[in-house]
């Protein structure tokens, strides 16, 4: 694995890193299985998805989707808006993807699945909108990034075997706002920090020490070489 230069880029019942055997075993209400043709949604003026039968009639209760016969999806609508938890299921039956909704806004734990069972990744929305913090996982269990909203500025950390190895975030420095990527060893200490200056499309590199004290600029069209080094330490 290698940091990647240019991204930019509470489980509902779970406290370790694996599916349980069973989720709904325990819920005893009635269910109805519907085929994807036999159901659609509306949006209503609040941007919201209103779900419907073919006959257009609004839907209420525990529902089970299926696609040719496999189970695609399970969800529970009240009066005709998405309810709880919506499940997302691969071919095999197991957990794709547990989502939390209230009245078809995206509200509660996220949690998304490999095939194996093991936890992909962790996050949650307020109201529609995703929370502070999302949580990438490889299918071994360890942290493979993590993204968080502090102060509101966006970091991004991508982690190797476990450990941080660079971070993405804009920082202002002396009353100039820069795109930043850090570079980290693998005991956590500071190699490289470089950035362009947000928003601006020019070739300007900027590097800088731990400090975030300025150590030189260049343009990388006219120095490729040194820029090449660079983006190498950045990516080993």
């Amino acid at each position: 694995m290698r940091l990647s230069l240019f991204i930019l880029a509470s489980s509902l019942l779970l406290s370790c890193n694996n599916i349980p055997e069973a989720i709904l075993l325990a819920n005893t209400e009635k269910v109805d299985t519907l085929d994807v043709n036999e159901y659609t949604h509306v949006i209503d003026k609040k941007n919201r998805r209103g779900y419907v039968t073919a006959e257009n009639e609004v839907m209420n209760g525990r529902y089970v989707i299926t696609r040719e016969g496999t189970m695609t999806q399970e969800f529970t609508i009240e009066g005709g808006f998405l309810h709880g938890t919506l499940i997302q299921y691969y071919d095999t039956g197991s957990p794709e993807r547990i989502e939390t909704y209230k009245k078809s806004v995206q509200h509660g734990p996220v949690t998304s699945y490999y095939r194996s069972g093991a936890i992909r990744s962790e996050s949650s929305y307020v109201n529609g909108e995703e929370a502070d913090e999302r949580v990438e996982y490889t299918e071994d269990g360890t942290v493979s990034r993590k993204i968080e909203i502090k102060d509101g500025i966006r970091y991004d950390h991508q982690y190797i075997n476990g450990n941080r190895a660079g971070s993405m975030f804009e920082k202002t420095i002396e009353g100039v706002t820069y795109d930043l990527i850090v570079k980290y060893d693998a005991f956590g200490t500071v190699q490289l920090i470089m950035g362009k200056i947000k928003s601006d499309t020019s070739p300007i590199l900027y590097i800088f020490d731990e400090t975030f004290t300025e150590i030189e600029h260049f343009n990388v069209e006219e120095n490729p070489l040194k820029a090449r080094q660079y983006f190498a330490l950045i990516q080993g």
